[in-house]
């Protein structure tokens, strides 16, 4: 099962960050480490964690999380009893704000498998987190460094959260964030279309119970792992988090030069343009 307890990058965890980072950069494949280190999740954050370590002295900066793998139903399949966690930066977060009308540009160029999915994302004032001041529609780019998309959790993990993106939409204030507004987002019914033609959909249960119940799992059983994390920083982040809750729909195709509609019938809806 998922009992991951972290231990301090070895050498070979910094050889696989090292190794994931350039892939990144070039766009290319590696094969899963899994296949070829006997790769457990322990040693995926370890190695995850020192490549944020890494890109922290580049000069990038932490910005919250996404959380994966939260569809109960996989957990079976994988051996896991919680979802997964990786870094969002404020170089991959893209803000719609309160602009008319909600159009975004994400850079497409440099990634290797790209796929988009639609999500709720939830704002807070800091890394502490605490109770969520606002809740957005989200589109997360996705992008995998093993052809084919052959991965396990710990790969995932190993591979940035497979977290490239995240567009976010116009915030939705919440004057109770335990209250009826954002419970309500269990319910949500979301699609994602190209060129006027729907290619996915779904709705806010398909995260654990919805995405409310996912900042609880967030704060509960993945605490040790974004401390991890946060320790790769030399202080302490500031300004504005978000949390990205794991995908509603399925993921599509992510084409440079197309432009998307992402939709929900509980948050505000807006547009994505992939640049090249």
């Amino acid at each position: 099962m998922n009992n991951v307890k972290l231990v301090r990058a070895d050498p070979l965890h910094v050889r696989l960050a090292a190794e994931m980072l350039d892939a990144q950069r070039a766009g290319r494949f590696v094969e899963p480490p899994s296949e070829r280190l006997s790769l457990g999740l322990a040693d995926a954050y370890s190695a995850g964690a020192e490549a944020a370590r890494l890109r922290l002295q580049d000069g990038w900066r932490l910005a919250g999380w996404k959380v994966g793998f939260t569809n109960r139903q996989l957990w079976g399949r994988w051996g896991l009893d919680r979802p997964i966690v990786a870094p969002v930066y404020r170089e991959t977060l893209f803000f719609a704000g309160n602009r008319e009308p909600p159009r975004l540009r994400v850079p497409l160029a440099g990634r290797a498998a790209p796929r988009l999915e639609v999500e709720v994302v939830f704002g807070f004032a800091g890394p502490a987190m605490g109770a969520p001041r606002w809740a957005a529609l989200g589109a997360e780019l996705v992008d995998c460094h093993y052809e084919g998309w052959r991965l396990n959790p710990a790969d995932a993990v190993a591979d940035f959260g497979l977290h490239a993106g995240l567009a976010v939409g116009p915030p939705t204030a919440l004057d109770d964030p335990t209250g009826a507004a954002a419970e309500s987002l269990r319910e949500a019914r979301v699609s994602i279309s190209c060129d006027g033609r729907r290619l996915a959909e779904g709705r806010g249960e398909a995260v654990l119970d919805g995405p409310v119940d996912v900042l609880a799992e967030l704060s509960r059983g993945l605490r040790a792992e974004t401390t991890a994390y946060l320790a790769a920083a030399d202080e302490t982040p500031s300004g504005e988090w978000v949390v990205s809750t794991g995908t509603l729909t399925p993921l599509v195709e992510a084409r440079a030069g197309a432009q998307y509609r992402v939709e929900c019938d509980l948050l505000p809806s807006f547009s994505l343009d992939l640049v090249p």
